[in-house]
Formats: structure tokens, C-alpha cells, sequence
């Protein structure tokens, strides 16, 4: 375990990682576990009861052929679940294997894609691979239902290689044309939507495959390219920058990679070693990650215990995804989204501060909806001073400097002409001032921050 202190702090910050953001009462539930127990609790979520969030979505009666349902379906999940570090897994394996309904049409494939990466979400590599390989949806996507004998579609066996496994560099053209034949005559049933195999459209012949040779197919090049050092140390490497900050030492990834292969391909173990390594709550690791428009707008309506109105298809939060450049279960290419600084531009962030103003000033009954009033009885907060803190910690925030800290309680006791005045908490002042303070602090330069 690393030696980093146990405190408020470093768990916001692992919450936000591991999860989308925590409440004060996630924060201090993890914190009385203890440093050991709580991140073997994250992994091992298997215990955990997560029937609430299955019960909450399914009130929502959401119809999931329907893409924006779909959206709000993994959304509500996002938001709700007791199980954060599966659900932020999902995420990422959603951005590394980019699939998306633009192409694929049915989203019912989409979300069966999606129960795959949370099946597969901490576990054995080389089964996930070939899971992935078999999805209707992948198969789709990278056109592997026209690849057949003779006349090989190299496109699933390229992102393999180089997006899903190894990267560039690891693989020749050679290697491609050869994984193609090994992947001929795997396609899908359109009528029970399941994995296929036609064999006559399968090549039996001999294949060569990164120096091995043998009559292969989809299964063979799954094994071959799971146990290749190139592949631990890509896919050790992205989860690290992912979780943790980016450019890490090599030294770093070396040892997540020999984790990958001597625990068989285990996604867990190397996690595991992330999350207790001195780097993942070094200060190097805190506030490093620009929050990508789901982190951003889901941990933000986790915080702030926002009530989602699902009647009227919580359109406001989709949208706002939408324009903010993330619209789940629609990656822009196989690349998935570039992520990073990359979120943050003079549209995105304009449309980032919309969604604070819009979730902050909406006080009808449809939308996502927040209720300061019933945030601030849990507090004995009765001062501009204390209530500015309350609600930087309700958000998670405890690295913002004095002069903001200064701002911020000035523009609670400032009066409506900008003169001194004096801040009381009054219901017209909560209802008023405080959905202000909170625009400002969701606007703040820390809060796009991971």
C-alpha cells in the first residue's frame, strides 16, 4: 500500500478516478475503511449490492431502442451505481474499443456491447479480446461480416493490432493480411443477433501470425497477441494515463506490464497495482486530468444529489453532453474521442459553463433539478465563509487557492448593485445567491479538473 495520506483529500481524489466523483458522505465512508480495505472494496465489487440502481432505472421506464433512452439508461447508471470503479471501466473500454450507433444501427447491440464491457470490466484480457472480437456490434463496425475466404477485410484485424492491442510498431502489414484470413467466415446471425461462424467462408489454410506459424483462426491470433509483451505494455501504459497522469517513467510501465503477464492478462491485477502505487495519489496524479464532458456533467449532478426527471427524457443532460463533444455510444471514429486538453476550447467550455447555469437557475419541476436548501440542512453553515467551504467540498474542490476562496465569499455578501453587504441565509438568499455561488464554483478553472 502506498505511504500517501489517508485524508478527505486523497479520497475525492480517488473517487473522482476511480468513479464520477463521491459525496461528502462517499468520502467519509471510504475514509473510515481505511486506506487497504477501501480500494480492495472498489475491486472487488462483485459484493457489492447494486440492485438500487437497477430498481431507479427501472422506473424510469426508459425504452432502449430508442439511442437518447439508451444514453440516459448508462447515464442513471453512471449517477447511481454502488459499484463506481466497474462503471468507470465500462467508460473506458467504451473509448478503447470504439464502437459507435452512427455505423452500427441497432441499439440493441449497442447495449448489449456495453453489458460486455461491464462483464469484462476488471477481467482476463485475453477472454475480454475475444469476446470483442465475437460482438455483433465490433463485427459490424470494423465490417468483419464481409471478410471472407479469398477475399479478406483487413479491417478488424488493423484495429487490433494497433488500437485494441499492441499499437504501431509491433506488427507488420504482413501480420494484418494474415490476422484477416485467421478472422474469415466470423460474422453475426441477423436474426438471433449472435455471433456466427459460416465455414465455408472460413480460410483453413496456413498462416503466419508475429513469427508463428500453424493453420490459425480469430482464437489463435486472440492468444498470440494477448501474451505479447508489446500488448502489456500498451494496454498497462493507457490504463495508467487514464487512472493516474500521463507520461508516466517506463520504469513504471515495465512493472505493470510484467504484473499483466505473470497474472495471465489480468486487467484486475494491474489496476490493483495502480490504485496502491505511490504515483496514483502522488501530487503529480492530483487535479492532472482535464474531466471529459460525462466526468464533468455526471459527477457534478452526483455531487450536488441532482433529482433527474426522467418524463421528459432528461433531454437538457443529453444535449449538453451532445454540444459538449461526448455523446456516449457515439464516438466520433475507431480512435474513439482524443480526450485530454482536447475538451476544453472556447465552444466547449462556453457550453460547459451553459450546463452549470442551466442546472444552477432550473427551478421547475422537469430537468435535472438541485435543491441547495435540502444540500445545506445537513450544515451548520450560517456565514458567506462557511457556506463558500460547504459547497467546495460538497463539489469535491480542496486545492482552490485563497484569492478564489476570497471571490467566491465576496460575491455571496456583495449586494445585487455590487456594494458591501452582508451575507444571511435566508431562503430568498439560498435560493438566490447560493445557486450563484454554486454556478461559479462549477465554472472554476479547478473544478474541469480530474
Amino acid at each position: 500500500m502506498c505511504a500517501a495520506e489517508w485524508n478527505e483529500r486523497s479520497v475525492a481524489h480517488m473517487l473522482r478516478r476511480v468513479g464520477f466523483g463521491a459525496t461528502p458522505e462517499e468520502i467519509k465512508f471510504y475514509l473510515d475503511m481505511g486506506q487497504a480495505r477501501a480500494i480492495d472494496y472498489i475491486l472487488n465489487y462483485e459484493s457489492i449490492d447494486d440492485s438500487e440502481v437497477d430498481r431507479q432505472i427501472a422506473a424510469a421506464n426508459l425504452d432502449l431502442t430508442k439511442t437518447s433512452d439508451l444514453i440516459l439508461w448508462w447515464v442513471l447508471r453512471m449517477i447511481f451505481t454502488k459499484r463506481p470503479l466497474q462503471e468507470k471501466m465500462v467508460f473506458f473500454w467504451h473509448d478503447h474499443f470504439a464502437t459507435a450507433i452512427f455505423k452500427v444501427k441497432e441499439q440493441e447491440l449497442m447495449l448489449q456491447q456495453n453489458q460486455l464491457f461491464r462483464k469484462f470490466a476488471l477481467g482476463n484480457f485475453q477472454d475480454f479480446l475475444l469476446a470483442v472480437s465475437q460482438d455483433p456490434a465490433m463485427i459490424i463496425w470494423l465490417d468483419n461480416f464481409t471478410n471472407k475466404k479469398g477475399q479478406p477485410n483487413e479491417n478488424y484485424a488493423r484495429e487490433l493490432n494497433e488500437l485494441f492491442s499492441m499499437g504501431v510498431g509491433n506488427y507488420t502489414e504482413m501480420d494484418v493480411k494474415e490476422a484477416a484470413r485467421a478472422f474469415t467466415g466470423w460474422s453475426i446471425n441477423r436474426r438471433t443477433k449472435e455471433f456466427q461462424f459460416e465455414t465455408n467462408q472460413h480460410d483453413f489454410g496456413t498462416k503466419t501470425f508475429l513469427g508463428e506459424t500453424g493453420p490459425f483462426n480469430g482464437d489463435d491470433i486472440v492468444r498470440i497477441i494477448s501474451g505479447k509483451p508489446a500488448t502489456a505494455q500498451f494496454i498497462s501504459k493507457k490504463l495508467f494515463e487514464f487512472f493516474a497522469f500521463q507520461n508516466p517513467k517506463q520504469s513504471t510501465i515495465d512493472n505493470l506490464a510484467n504484473i499483466y503477464l505473470t497474472s495471465r492478462f489480468s486487467i484486475k491485477a494491474v489496476m490493483q497495482a495502480i490504485l496502491t502505487s505511490d504515483e496514483f495519489f502522488s501530487e503529480k496524479a492530483f487535479n492532472s486530468i482535464v474531466k471529459s464532458p460525462t466526468e464533468y456533467v455526471v459527477g457534478t449532478l452526483k455531487m450536488l444529489k441532482a433529482t433527474i426527471d426522467t418524463r421528459g427524457k432528461a433531454g437538457d443532460i443529453l444535449n449538453s453532453l451532445s454540444i459538449q463533444g461526448q455523446t456516449l455510444f457515439n464516438p466520433p471514429s475507431v480512435s474513439g474521442w482524443d480526450g485530454g486538453i482536447e475538451w476544453i476550447n472556447t465552444s466547449t467550455l462556453l457550453n460547459r459553463f451553459n450546463f452549470a447555469n442551466t442546472l444552477s437557475s432550473n427551478r421547475m419541476t422537469r430537468g435535472a433539478t438541485i435543491d441547495p436548501k435540502a444540500l445545506l440542512s445537513n450544515s451548520k453553515a450560517t456565514k458567506s465563509k462557511d457556506v463558500v467551504d460547504f459547497f467546495l467540498k460538497q463539489l469535491g474542490l480542496f486545492d482552490v487557492d485563497v484569492l478564489s476562496n476570497k471571490t467566491l465569499k465576496k460575491y455571496l455578501d456583495q449586494n445585487d448593485d455590487g456594494s458591501k453587504g452582508k451575507f444571511t441565509l435566508t431562503d430568498a438568499n439560498i435560493d438566490k445567491k447560493v445557486r450563484g455561488l454554486i454556478h461559479l464554483i462549477i465554472t472554476l478553472p479547478d473544478y474541469q479538473l480530474n
